[in-house]
């Protein structure tokens, strides 16, 4: 077993894969902090399975079946396989800590 500190206060942010997404990654780690801001939508899918924790502010979750929709202190899991997406249609930013599955 081993323990690895997670110093979100000292990492910088980083741009994600979307204009209005920004991050900061635990390198080696499957762990991060997620920040959507305002008109945020990811346009792909996402197939990895996830524990999601909302920080601050609220989000959609777009499923193929639904939206579930998160607010802060709200928490879930998403399995492998199910495919599912994020939005935020709010005013304000919405802050995730994420951990992702290793596949």
């Amino acid at each position: 077993m081993s323990f690895t500190r997670l110093p979100f206060t000292a990492l910088g942010w980083t741009a994600g894969g979307h204009p209005l997404e920004k991050k900061k990654i635990v390198e080696g780690r499957p762990v991060v902090l997620l920040e959507f801001a305002p008109g945020f939508e990811d346009p792909n899918w996402c197939e990895r399975g996830h524990v999601i924790y909302v920080l601050e502010g609220g989000f959609e979750l777009l499923l193929d079946d639904r939206t579930e929709r998160l607010q802060a202190g709200d928490g879930c899991v998403v399995d492998r396989k199910m495919r599912h997406r994020a939005r935020n249609p709010g005013s304000v930013p919405v802050r995730l800590l994420v951990v992702s599955s290793d596949d």
